[in-house]
C-alpha cells in the first residue's frame, strides 16, 4: 500500500468518481468528496463518505486532487479550486480526452504538478449508484507523461493506481487520445447506429432481437451527453470513421453483387482473436520518460512500483513480439 499520498480529494462522485472513493478508501487512504449535485452528495454522505460541502473545502490539504467531472465543467472546476490548491499537491484527472484537459491546466494552473489520467473501466450505467470498489481491477489506467510532466508525481500516481489494482499505461495526450478514438469512440458510435438501425427491421425484428444485437448496442444505453464528451474534439475518431466506413461499404458492394462477406469475417475473426491471446512477458523499468513512454506504446503497463535505498524501479508486463 502506498504512503505517498496522505489525502485524497474526489471532485465528482459518478461512477468513475464514486468508484474511486470507494477503492482509494478501501486502500487505507484518508479521501474526502465532493458534488455539485446535492443529492449525489447526500448519498454518497449517507453511504458513510465524508463529503464536503464546496470544492474549496474538500481540495484544503489534500496531496492528490481528481477531477472526476464531465469535460465540459472541468474549466469552472479548475477556476475554483485554483486558489485553494495546496503548495505540492498533485493533480489528475479521469476524463477520455487528454489533450482538451491538458490545454484547460496550463492555461489556468500552469504551475501544478498535473498528470492526466483515463481509467477505461466504465460501464453503460452512471451515477453514485452505480459505482463500485472493484471496478478498477485489471483495468488499464492510462497516465499522461508530457515534456514537462513532474516524473515523482507521475510514478507516485502510477503506485496508487497499482495499488487500485489497475494498469497504469505511460503516454503522451496526444498518442492517448487517438488510440481511444478507436477503442472507444468508435464503439460507440457504432452502437448508437446499430441500435438506431436495428429500428428498421419492424417489430418482428425487434422481438427477434437477441445476443448480436445486445451486445453489438449494449453501450447505446449510456448517457448520450457523456458519449458526446468522449467523441466530440478527437480529430483521430474522424479517421477510424472513414476506416469503419470504407470496410463497410467494401461489405455492402460485395453483398450487392451477391458475393461474401467472408473475407470480413475472417480477417475479423483473426483480429478479434489475436487480441484475445496476446502473449506477455514480465520487464523491469527505471524511471525513464524515453522509456516509460515506448514501453506504452509496445502495449505495455505497470504492475508495480518498487522504492528501496538505490531509487524507484517499476515492473511492468508486455506482449511479446
Amino acid at each position: 500500500m502506498t504512503a505517498t499520498f496522505g489525502r485524497v480529494a474526489v471532485l465528482g462522485l459518478g461512477l468513475i468518481g464514486g468508484s474511486l472513493v470507494n477503492a482509494i478508501r478501501q486502500s487505507g487512504l484518508d479521501v474526502i468528496g465532493y458534488d455539485t449535485d446535492p443529492r449525489t452528495a447526500a448519498a454518497a454522505s449517507a453511504a458513510g463518505f465524508p463529503v464536503t460541502a464546496s470544492d474549496a473545502s474538500a481540495v484544503h490539504g489534500a496531496d492528490l486532487v481528481v477531477l472526476a467531472m464531465p469535460l465540459p465543467e472541468v474549466g469552472n472546476a479548475l477556476r475554483s479550486l485554483a486558489p485553494h490548491l495546496a503548495p505540492g499537491a498533485v493533480l489528475t484527472d479521469v476524463g477520455t480526452l487528454k489533450a482538451p484537459v491538458l490545454e484547460l491546466v496550463r492555461a489556468t494552473i500552469p504551475t501544478t504538478r498535473f498528470v492526466g489520467g483515463h481509467p477505461l473501466a466504465g460501464t453503460e450505467n452512471s451515477g453514485w449508484d452505480a459505482a463500485d470498489p472493484l471496478l478498477f481491477r485489471d483495468a488499464p489506467w492510462a497516465l499522461t507523461l508530457e515534456s514537462d510532466t513532474d516524473l515523482a508525481s507521475w510514478i507516485a500516481l502510477a503506485e496508487l493506481v497499482c495499488d487500485l489494482g489497475a494498469k497504469p499505461v505511460a503516454a503522451t495526450a496526444a498518442e492517448q487520445d487517438a488510440a481511444v478514438a478507436h477503442v472507444i469512440g468508435l464503439p460507440h458510435v457504432l452502437a448508437e447506429a446499430l441500435a438506431l438501425t436495428g429500428l428498421t427491421g419492424g417489430e418482428l425484428g425487434l422481438s427477434l432481437a437477441a445476443g448480436s444485437y445486445m451486445t453489438g448496442s449494449r453501450v447505446a444505453r449510456t448517457r448520450p451527453d457523456l458519449v458526446a464528451t468522449w467523441c466530440d474534439g478527437n480529430p483521430e475518431l474522424v479517421t477510424a470513421l472513414d476506416d469503419v466506413i470504407a470496410r463497410l461499404s467494401d461489405a455492402r458492394d460485395h453483398l450487392a453483387t451477391k458475393g461474401s462477406v467472408l473475407d470480413l469475417a475472417i480477417a475479423g475473426h483473426r483480429a478479434r482473436m489475436d487480441w484475445e491471446h496476446r502473449d506477455f512477458e514480465p520487464v523491469e523499468l527505471t524511471a525513464d520518460p524515453v522509456g516509460l513512454l515506448a514501453h506504452g506504446r509496445r502495449g505495455g503497463w505497470i504492475t508495480a512500483v518498487l522504492r528501496d535505498d538505490d531509487g524507484v524501479r517499476l515492473l511492468g508486463m508486455r506482449p511479446r513480439r
